[in-house]
């Protein structure tokens, strides 16, 4: 059961030590949070395909085996009940044509995923803030 102002996150990235990476970075910042892995999109589609309670935020790596992140997005957006849900890439990825194409399919923002430890900490910290805000406002609406 999740607590009212509890921020739901889905992360999607084949690479373990990515994983560990982000799941370590938000243990240290003071926010309620749920944090969902899946190791690449289509493990991701059946977690949100079997789930009552969808996250709140969706963060994607684009280069993935098996269901790629743009494989992903052009999927779940044509599903009513999960296209909604804002999706933030978080890739590596500098390709002009990738970030392009994102947008074009509806994310709501792309954020490089920086190698720099206190760049990667201050990049997770603003992104979670910002859900965070976010979504405790629509609860109290």
């Amino acid at each position: 059961m999740y607590k009212k102002n509890e921020l739901r996150i889905l992360l999607i990235d084949d690479d373990l030590l990515e994983q560990a990476r982000f799941s370590q970075t938000i243990s240290l910042l003071q926010v309620d949070y749920t944090l969902i892995q899946a190791e690449d999109g289509q493990v991701a589609l059946d977690i949100l395909k079997e789930t009552k309670s969808l996250p709140d935020v969706i963060l994607l790596d684009l280069n993935m085996p098996r269901l790629n992140g743009i494989e992903f997005l052009k999927i779940i957006k044509s599903i009513p009940r999960l296209k909604s849900i804002p999706i933030v890439a978080f890739s590596t990825s500098t390709n002009l044509s990738d970030i392009n194409t994102c947008y074009h399919l509806g994310i709501a923002s792309f954020i490089h995923k920086s190698l720099k430890p206190k760049t990667y900490t201050n990049t997770i910290r603003i992104l979670i803030n910002y859900w965070s805000i976010n979504i405790i406002a629509l609860n109290k609406s």
